[in-house]
């Protein structure tokens, strides 16, 4: 009778280690590339957000003076966004103050600052901040 040769036990488990390193190292890539694909999408949400409503607030007439008591600015567009939160903040130039400067108290002389915060779900945040010059 012939011997036959096959593949000791250890060699075995040593193989099906090897596979298994593979097979983990794999799938942890896979798992990586899930993430980070998730946050690039709200990062890039966020971005577009931000961009859609400074091109609104650009396009709209100079707003003059403090808005009305309850409302956070006129300059407003985007309804609430699940995840994301605008915030506004509309500063007024004065001259008269030494040095010159932008404040929410300052009357209104025709230049405003305004300050756009968008904040996404992932604790990312883009601010803007912009002039908008009375005609």
């Amino acid at each position: 009778m012939t011997a036959k040769r096959g593949f000791s036990l250890i060699e075995t488990m040593v193989a099906i280690a090897l596979m298994a390193i593979i097979v983990v190292a794999i799938l942890s890539a896979f798992s990586a590339i899930t993430l980070a694909a998730n946050r690039h999408q709200q990062e890039t949400t966020l971005d577009r957000l931000t961009r859609s409503e400074a091109e609104y607030i650009k396009s709209q007439v100079y707003s003059p003076g403090p808005p009305p008591a309850g409302n956070t600015t006129v300059y407003q567009n985007i309804p609430a966004v699940s995840g994301y939160t605008f915030a506004y903040q509309v500063l007024y130039y004065s001259a008269l103050t030494n040095p010159p400067n932008f404040n929410a108290g300052n009357p209104d002389v025709g230049l405003q600052k305004i300050t756009l915060t968008v904040r996404g779900p992932n604790g990312s945040s883009e601010v803007l901040i912009f002039m908008k010059e009375q005609p």
